[in-house]
Protein backbone atom coordinates (compact mmCIF):
# COMPACT_ATOMS: atom_id res chain seq x y z
CA UNK A 1 0.00 0.00 0.00
CA UNK A 2 1.13 3.54 -0.74
CA UNK A 3 -0.33 7.01 -0.42
CA UNK A 4 -0.49 10.14 1.70
CA UNK A 5 -2.63 10.73 4.78
CA UNK A 6 -3.13 14.31 5.97
CA UNK A 7 -4.56 14.44 9.48
CA UNK A 8 -5.88 17.46 11.37
CA UNK A 9 -5.91 17.31 15.14
CA UNK A 10 -6.08 19.92 17.89
CA UNK A 11 -4.16 20.52 21.16
CA UNK A 12 -5.75 17.61 23.04
CA UNK A 13 -2.39 17.12 24.75
CA UNK A 14 -1.55 20.55 26.12
CA UNK A 15 2.23 20.21 25.97
CA UNK A 16 3.18 20.63 22.30
CA UNK A 17 6.39 18.60 22.47
CA UNK A 18 4.60 15.69 24.18
CA UNK A 19 1.76 15.87 21.67
CA UNK A 20 4.11 15.88 18.69
CA UNK A 21 6.11 13.07 20.26
CA UNK A 22 3.04 10.84 20.47
CA UNK A 23 2.27 11.24 16.77
CA UNK A 24 5.93 10.82 15.76
CA UNK A 25 6.12 7.54 17.65
CA UNK A 26 2.80 6.31 16.30
CA UNK A 27 3.74 7.10 12.70
CA UNK A 28 7.11 5.40 13.13
CA UNK A 29 5.37 2.21 14.27
CA UNK A 30 2.82 2.48 11.46
CA UNK A 31 5.54 2.96 8.85
CA UNK A 32 7.27 -0.17 10.09
CA UNK A 33 4.25 -2.02 8.63
CA UNK A 34 3.40 0.41 5.80
CA UNK A 35 6.62 2.15 4.74
CA UNK A 36 5.11 3.64 1.59
CA UNK A 37 2.35 5.61 3.34
CA UNK A 38 3.28 9.19 4.20
CA UNK A 39 1.29 10.35 7.26
CA UNK A 40 1.37 14.09 7.92
CA UNK A 41 -0.11 15.42 11.17
CA UNK A 42 -1.13 19.07 11.43
CA UNK A 43 -1.86 20.22 15.00
CA UNK A 44 -4.37 23.02 14.42
CA UNK A 45 -5.47 25.68 16.95
CA UNK A 46 -8.87 25.27 18.62
CA UNK A 47 -9.95 28.77 17.65
CA UNK A 48 -11.88 28.97 14.38
CA UNK A 49 -11.68 25.25 13.72
CA UNK A 50 -15.22 24.94 12.29
CA UNK A 51 -14.72 27.83 9.89
CA UNK A 52 -11.31 26.60 8.74
CA UNK A 53 -12.52 23.06 8.11
CA UNK A 54 -15.60 24.31 6.25
CA UNK A 55 -13.41 26.49 4.04
CA UNK A 56 -11.05 23.60 3.35
CA UNK A 57 -13.95 21.35 2.29
CA UNK A 58 -15.38 24.07 0.04
CA UNK A 59 -12.00 24.55 -1.61
CA UNK A 60 -11.41 20.81 -2.09
CA UNK A 61 -8.45 20.86 0.30
CA UNK A 62 -9.86 19.01 3.29
CA UNK A 63 -7.56 16.65 5.20
CA UNK A 64 -8.00 12.91 4.93
CA UNK A 65 -8.84 12.64 8.65
CA UNK A 66 -10.08 15.34 11.03
CA UNK A 67 -10.76 15.30 14.76
CA UNK A 68 -14.39 16.08 15.67
CA UNK A 69 -16.68 15.95 18.71
CA UNK A 70 -20.35 14.89 18.62
CA UNK A 71 -22.09 18.22 18.09
CA UNK A 72 -19.90 18.97 15.08
CA UNK A 73 -20.92 15.80 13.24
CA UNK A 74 -24.50 16.67 12.19
CA UNK A 75 -23.61 20.17 11.01
CA UNK A 76 -20.87 18.84 8.73
CA UNK A 77 -22.99 15.92 7.52
CA UNK A 78 -25.69 18.40 6.52
CA UNK A 79 -23.07 20.39 4.63
CA UNK A 80 -22.13 17.23 2.75
CA UNK A 81 -18.63 17.39 4.23
CA UNK A 82 -18.37 13.93 5.80
CA UNK A 83 -18.79 10.37 4.65
CA UNK A 84 -19.74 7.47 6.95
CA UNK A 85 -16.92 5.41 8.38
CA UNK A 86 -16.86 1.65 7.93
CA UNK A 87 -15.12 -0.25 10.72
CA UNK A 88 -14.98 -4.01 11.27
CA UNK A 89 -17.94 -5.27 13.30
CA UNK A 90 -15.72 -6.55 16.09
CA UNK A 91 -14.24 -3.07 16.59
CA UNK A 92 -17.64 -1.37 16.68
CA UNK A 93 -18.86 -3.99 19.17
CA UNK A 94 -15.84 -3.23 21.37
CA UNK A 95 -16.69 0.48 21.67
CA UNK A 96 -18.52 1.59 24.81
CA UNK A 97 -22.17 2.58 24.27
CA UNK A 98 -21.47 6.27 24.93
CA UNK A 99 -18.68 6.26 22.35
CA UNK A 100 -20.94 4.80 19.66
CA UNK A 101 -23.72 7.24 20.58
CA UNK A 102 -21.38 10.21 20.24
CA UNK A 103 -20.05 9.01 16.87
CA UNK A 104 -23.40 8.18 15.27
CA UNK A 105 -25.84 10.40 13.38
CA UNK A 106 -28.99 9.17 11.65
CA UNK A 107 -27.86 5.58 12.04
CA UNK A 108 -24.43 6.06 10.46
CA UNK A 109 -21.04 6.05 12.16
CA UNK A 110 -19.14 9.24 11.26
CA UNK A 111 -16.13 9.14 13.57
CA UNK A 112 -13.86 6.46 14.96
CA UNK A 113 -13.74 7.42 18.67
CA UNK A 114 -10.30 7.84 20.23
CA UNK A 115 -11.15 9.32 23.63
CA UNK A 116 -13.91 9.83 26.18
CA UNK A 117 -14.33 11.91 29.28
CA UNK A 118 -16.60 11.70 32.31
CA UNK A 119 -17.63 14.22 34.94
CA UNK A 120 -18.72 13.63 38.51
CA UNK A 121 -19.41 15.61 41.69
CA UNK A 122 -16.22 17.10 43.12
CA UNK A 123 -16.31 18.15 46.77
CA UNK A 124 -14.26 19.54 49.61
CA UNK A 125 -13.83 16.94 52.34
CA UNK A 126 -13.07 19.57 55.01
CA UNK A 127 -16.34 21.44 54.36
CA UNK A 128 -18.26 18.18 54.48
CA UNK A 129 -16.64 17.38 57.82
CA UNK A 130 -17.46 20.85 59.18
CA UNK A 131 -21.10 20.29 58.20
CA UNK A 132 -21.06 16.91 59.96
CA UNK A 133 -21.66 14.97 56.74
CA UNK A 134 -19.58 11.80 56.67
CA UNK A 135 -20.54 10.26 53.34
CA UNK A 136 -21.21 11.75 49.95
CA UNK A 137 -24.88 11.51 48.86
CA UNK A 138 -25.81 9.15 46.05
CA UNK A 139 -29.30 10.42 45.18
CA UNK A 140 -31.07 13.75 44.70
CA UNK A 141 -33.08 13.14 47.87
CA UNK A 142 -29.94 12.48 49.89
CA UNK A 143 -28.35 15.65 48.50
CA UNK A 144 -31.38 17.73 49.47
CA UNK A 145 -31.39 16.15 52.93
CA UNK A 146 -27.83 17.24 53.74
CA UNK A 147 -28.16 20.76 52.32
CA UNK A 148 -29.37 22.42 55.57
CA UNK A 149 -26.29 21.16 57.40
CA UNK A 150 -24.03 23.23 55.14
CA UNK A 151 -26.19 26.30 55.52
CA UNK A 152 -25.94 25.90 59.29
CA UNK A 153 -22.14 25.62 59.07
CA UNK A 154 -21.89 28.86 57.07
CA UNK A 155 -21.24 27.44 53.60
CA UNK A 156 -23.23 26.81 50.46
CA UNK A 157 -23.63 23.19 49.50
CA UNK A 158 -23.52 23.77 45.77
CA UNK A 159 -21.74 25.70 43.06
CA UNK A 160 -24.09 25.65 40.07
CA UNK A 161 -22.87 27.62 37.07
CA UNK A 162 -25.94 29.25 35.51
CA UNK A 163 -23.97 31.82 33.53
CA UNK A 164 -24.79 31.84 29.82
CA UNK A 165 -21.14 31.09 29.09
CA UNK A 166 -21.48 27.65 30.73
CA UNK A 167 -22.65 24.69 28.67
CA UNK A 168 -25.79 22.91 29.86
CA UNK A 169 -23.88 19.64 29.37
CA UNK A 170 -22.26 20.33 32.73
CA UNK A 171 -25.27 21.76 34.56
CA UNK A 172 -28.89 21.13 33.63
CA UNK A 173 -28.61 18.28 31.13
CA UNK A 174 -27.12 15.68 33.52
CA UNK A 175 -30.00 16.37 35.91
CA UNK A 176 -32.50 16.08 33.05
CA UNK A 177 -31.05 12.70 32.06
CA UNK A 178 -30.91 11.52 35.66
CA UNK A 179 -34.62 12.34 35.99
CA UNK A 180 -35.24 10.15 32.94
CA UNK A 181 -35.76 12.98 30.46
CA UNK A 182 -34.39 13.87 27.04
CA UNK A 183 -33.35 17.05 25.26
CA UNK A 184 -34.83 16.05 21.88
CA UNK A 185 -37.69 13.80 20.88
CA UNK A 186 -36.50 10.48 19.50
CA UNK A 187 -37.34 11.47 15.92
CA UNK A 188 -35.37 14.71 16.32
CA UNK A 189 -38.27 16.83 15.03
CA UNK A 190 -38.94 18.60 18.32
CA UNK A 191 -37.46 19.14 21.75
CA UNK A 192 -38.52 17.03 24.71
CA UNK A 193 -37.21 18.89 27.76
CA UNK A 194 -40.59 20.49 28.56
CA UNK A 195 -41.74 17.33 30.32
CA UNK A 196 -42.40 16.19 33.88
CA UNK A 197 -38.77 15.03 34.01
CA UNK A 198 -37.47 18.33 32.67
CA UNK A 199 -39.59 20.29 35.16
CA UNK A 200 -38.40 18.11 38.03
CA UNK A 201 -34.78 18.78 37.11
CA UNK A 202 -35.29 22.53 36.79
CA UNK A 203 -37.30 22.74 40.01
CA UNK A 204 -34.45 20.94 41.79
CA UNK A 205 -32.04 23.66 40.61
CA UNK A 206 -34.41 26.53 41.39
CA UNK A 207 -35.07 25.20 44.90
CA UNK A 208 -31.34 24.93 45.61
CA UNK A 209 -30.96 28.67 44.98
CA UNK A 210 -34.29 29.70 46.55
CA UNK A 211 -33.51 27.84 49.77
CA UNK A 212 -30.01 29.30 50.02
CA UNK A 213 -28.13 26.08 49.30
CA UNK A 214 -26.44 27.22 46.05
CA UNK A 215 -23.98 30.11 45.83
CA UNK A 216 -25.76 32.92 43.89
CA UNK A 217 -22.52 34.47 42.58
CA UNK A 218 -22.48 32.11 39.58
CA UNK A 219 -26.02 32.76 38.35
CA UNK A 220 -25.00 35.50 35.93
CA UNK A 221 -21.20 35.44 36.07
CA UNK A 222 -18.69 32.81 35.07
CA UNK A 223 -16.22 32.26 37.89
CA UNK A 224 -13.42 29.82 37.21
CA UNK A 225 -10.14 28.74 38.74
CA UNK A 226 -9.32 30.37 42.05
CA UNK A 227 -12.30 32.74 41.73
CA UNK A 228 -14.88 29.96 41.75
CA UNK A 229 -16.96 29.47 44.93
CA UNK A 230 -15.71 25.91 45.35
CA UNK A 231 -12.10 27.07 45.07
CA UNK A 232 -12.68 29.75 47.69
CA UNK A 233 -14.45 27.25 49.96
CA UNK A 234 -17.71 29.17 49.86
CA UNK A 235 -19.38 26.16 48.23
CA UNK A 236 -18.70 22.56 49.20
CA UNK A 237 -19.19 20.88 45.83
CA UNK A 238 -19.80 21.15 42.10
CA UNK A 239 -22.11 18.61 40.45
CA UNK A 240 -20.15 18.02 37.24
CA UNK A 241 -16.40 18.33 37.53
CA UNK A 242 -13.79 16.72 35.36
CA UNK A 243 -10.08 16.02 35.62
CA UNK A 244 -9.30 19.74 35.19
CA UNK A 245 -11.32 20.64 38.30
CA UNK A 246 -9.69 17.82 40.26
CA UNK A 247 -6.23 19.06 39.25
CA UNK A 248 -7.01 22.66 40.24
CA UNK A 249 -8.52 21.70 43.59
CA UNK A 250 -5.66 19.32 44.45
CA UNK A 251 -3.19 22.16 43.89
CA UNK A 252 -5.32 24.58 45.90
CA UNK A 253 -6.41 22.46 48.85
CA UNK A 254 -4.07 19.47 48.87
CA UNK A 255 -4.91 16.04 47.48
CA UNK A 256 -6.25 14.75 50.81
CA UNK A 257 -9.07 17.32 50.80
CA UNK A 258 -10.45 16.50 47.32
CA UNK A 259 -13.36 14.09 47.10
CA UNK A 260 -15.03 12.60 44.03
CA UNK A 261 -18.58 11.41 44.49
CA UNK A 262 -20.65 8.99 42.47
CA UNK A 263 -22.71 10.68 39.73
CA UNK A 264 -26.11 11.26 41.29
CA UNK A 265 -29.12 9.04 40.78
CA UNK A 266 -32.78 9.93 40.49
CA UNK A 267 -34.68 7.77 38.01
CA UNK A 268 -31.31 6.57 36.75
CA UNK A 269 -27.60 7.11 37.27
CA UNK A 270 -25.98 8.87 34.35
CA UNK A 271 -23.38 11.56 33.74
CA UNK A 272 -21.97 13.62 30.91
CA UNK A 273 -18.85 12.75 28.96
CA UNK A 274 -17.68 13.92 25.59
CA UNK A 275 -16.42 11.70 22.77
CA UNK A 276 -13.62 12.68 20.41
CA UNK A 277 -12.91 10.84 17.19
CA UNK A 278 -11.58 11.09 13.67
CA UNK A 279 -13.86 11.62 10.69
CA UNK A 280 -13.24 11.25 6.96
CA UNK A 281 -14.12 14.26 4.76
CA UNK A 282 -15.89 13.55 1.49
CA UNK A 283 -13.05 14.72 -0.75
CA UNK A 284 -10.64 12.21 0.72
CA UNK A 285 -8.20 11.27 -2.05
CA UNK A 286 -6.51 8.36 -0.26
CA UNK A 287 -9.36 6.37 1.23
CA UNK A 288 -7.50 3.08 1.55
CA UNK A 289 -4.42 4.64 3.15
CA UNK A 290 -6.52 6.79 5.50
CA UNK A 291 -8.70 3.84 6.52
CA UNK A 292 -5.64 1.71 7.20
CA UNK A 293 -4.00 4.38 9.32
CA UNK A 294 -7.24 5.02 11.22
CA UNK A 295 -7.61 1.34 12.08
CA UNK A 296 -4.00 1.35 13.28
CA UNK A 297 -4.60 4.44 15.41
CA UNK A 298 -7.62 2.96 17.20
CA UNK A 299 -5.87 -0.25 18.22
CA UNK A 300 -6.28 -0.52 22.02
CA UNK A 301 -2.57 -0.21 22.80
CA UNK A 302 -2.27 3.01 20.77
CA UNK A 303 -5.40 4.52 22.30
CA UNK A 304 -4.16 3.57 25.77
CA UNK A 305 -0.93 5.49 25.20
CA UNK A 306 -2.80 8.49 23.80
CA UNK A 307 -5.31 8.66 26.66
CA UNK A 308 -2.79 8.05 29.38
CA UNK A 309 -0.75 11.01 28.14
CA UNK A 310 -3.75 13.28 27.54
CA UNK A 311 -5.65 12.47 30.74
CA UNK A 312 -8.73 11.24 28.88
CA UNK A 313 -10.24 7.76 28.96
CA UNK A 314 -10.38 4.87 26.54
CA UNK A 315 -13.52 4.42 24.40
CA UNK A 316 -13.05 0.67 23.87
CA UNK A 317 -14.16 -1.92 26.43
CA UNK A 318 -11.15 -4.15 25.79
CA UNK A 319 -8.80 -1.39 26.97
CA UNK A 320 -9.91 -1.78 30.58
CA UNK A 321 -8.64 0.75 33.11
CA UNK A 322 -5.63 2.73 31.94
CA UNK A 323 -5.37 5.15 34.88
CA UNK A 324 -5.26 2.52 37.62
CA UNK A 325 -2.21 4.09 39.24
CA UNK A 326 -3.93 7.46 39.76
CA UNK A 327 -6.58 7.58 42.52
CA UNK A 328 -8.49 10.51 41.03
CA UNK A 329 -8.34 9.73 37.31
CA UNK A 330 -9.07 6.08 37.96
CA UNK A 331 -12.27 7.00 39.80
CA UNK A 332 -13.44 9.32 37.02
CA UNK A 333 -12.50 6.62 34.52
CA UNK A 334 -14.86 4.19 36.24
CA UNK A 335 -17.79 6.46 35.33
CA UNK A 336 -17.15 6.37 31.58
CA UNK A 337 -19.45 3.36 31.33
CA UNK A 338 -22.41 5.52 32.44
CA UNK A 339 -21.35 8.66 30.57
CA UNK A 340 -23.32 10.03 27.64
CA UNK A 341 -22.40 12.79 25.19
CA UNK A 342 -26.09 13.60 24.86
CA UNK A 343 -28.27 13.41 21.81
CA UNK A 344 -26.42 14.21 18.58
CA UNK A 345 -28.59 16.75 16.76
CA UNK A 346 -27.97 19.43 14.11
CA UNK A 347 -29.17 22.29 16.34
CA UNK A 348 -27.85 21.01 19.67
CA UNK A 349 -25.69 24.09 20.26
CA UNK A 350 -28.46 26.51 19.27
CA UNK A 351 -30.89 24.81 21.66
CA UNK A 352 -28.44 25.30 24.50
CA UNK A 353 -28.36 29.01 23.63
CA UNK A 354 -32.17 29.09 23.71
CA UNK A 355 -32.68 27.10 26.90
CA UNK A 356 -29.86 28.50 29.04
CA UNK A 357 -31.31 32.04 29.48
CA UNK A 358 -34.73 30.58 30.29
CA UNK A 359 -33.19 28.43 33.03
CA UNK A 360 -31.34 31.49 34.29
CA UNK A 361 -34.62 33.40 34.34
CA UNK A 362 -36.27 30.67 36.41
CA UNK A 363 -33.41 30.76 38.91
CA UNK A 364 -33.66 34.55 39.17
CA UNK A 365 -37.43 34.33 39.61
CA UNK A 366 -38.42 36.30 36.52
CA UNK A 367 -40.27 33.22 35.23
CA UNK A 368 -41.69 30.11 36.82
CA UNK A 369 -39.96 26.87 35.85
CA UNK A 370 -43.06 25.89 33.85
CA UNK A 371 -42.99 29.17 31.91
CA UNK A 372 -39.26 28.95 31.28
CA UNK A 373 -39.44 25.46 29.77
CA UNK A 374 -42.55 26.24 27.74
CA UNK A 375 -40.99 29.40 26.27
CA UNK A 376 -37.76 27.58 25.45
CA UNK A 377 -39.71 24.72 23.88
CA UNK A 378 -41.65 27.06 21.61
CA UNK A 379 -38.54 28.91 20.42
CA UNK A 380 -36.53 25.71 19.93
CA UNK A 381 -39.30 23.98 17.98
CA UNK A 382 -39.65 27.05 15.75
CA UNK A 383 -35.92 26.79 15.05
CA UNK A 384 -36.15 23.09 14.22
CA UNK A 385 -39.06 23.77 11.85
CA UNK A 386 -37.17 26.58 10.10
CA UNK A 387 -34.20 24.26 9.63
CA UNK A 388 -36.48 21.76 7.93
CA UNK A 389 -35.58 18.93 10.28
Amino acid sequence: MSGTVDLWVYPIIADTATHEGFWDGLIERFNAEYPDVDVRVDIQPWAGRNEKFTAAVSAGRAPDLVYLIPDQIPQFVRLGALEPISLPEEIVADYLPGAVQGATFEGELYTAPVLMSAVAPIYNKALFAEAGVETFPETWDELKAIAPSFKDSGAYLLQYNASLEETLNLTYYPLLWQAGGRVFAEDGKSVAFNSPEGLKALQFVVDMFKDGYADPSTISTTLRGTDAPIAQKRAAMVLSGGSDVVKDMRELWGADQVGIGEPLTDAEQITYGTVGGFAMPVNNNDNAAAETFLEFLIQPENLAEFNKISGFFGPRASMGAIHGDGPFLSQLESYVAIATPGEVHPVARQVISILAPEIQGAILGSKTPDQALADAERTANDLIAREGL
